[in-house]
C-alpha cells in the first residue's frame, strides 16, 4: 500500500501528467454526460413519435381520416388533451374543434 501512495505522489509531481490525465478524464466525463443527454433526447422523441403515431392510428379507425399532418403541428400536451378528446367526440370536425 506504502509503494501505491508513492507512485501516487509522484504522478501528482508531475504537473504535466496529472494536467493530461485530469483532461483525460473531464473530457471522458464529458462524453458520458453527452452520451446520457442524447439517449434521453432520444427517448422522448421516441415517446412523442410513438403517441403520434398511436394517435394517427386510432383517428383512422374510428373516423377514416389520416391525420399524421395535422397531429404534427401539435404539441406533446396537445396530443394528450386530443387523446382524452377522441372518447368523447363522436366526429371528426367536432375533434377538431375541441382541439383549437
Amino acid at each position: 500500500m506504502r509503494k501505491l501512495m508513492e507512485k501516487h505522489e509522484k504522478f501528482k509531481d508531475d504537473e504535466g501528467l496529472w494536467s493530461l490525465a485530469m483532461s483525460r478524464q473531464m473530457a471522458e466525463w464529458r462524453e458520458k454526460n453527452n452520451l446520457l443527454d442524447s439517449y434521453d433526447e432520444g427517448k422522448q422523441k421516441g415517446l412523442e413519435l410513438g403517441t403520434l403515431n398511436l394517435l394517427a392510428m386510432q383517428i383512422k379507425q374510428k373516423f377514416a381520416i389520416d391525420a399524421k399532418e395535422w397531429l404534427s403541428t401539435l404539441s406533446l400536451s396537445q396530443l394528450y388533451e386530443l387523446s382524452n378528446q377522441l372518447l368523447t367526440c363522436d366526429t371528426w370536425e367536432e375533434l377538431q374543434q375541441h382541439m383549437h
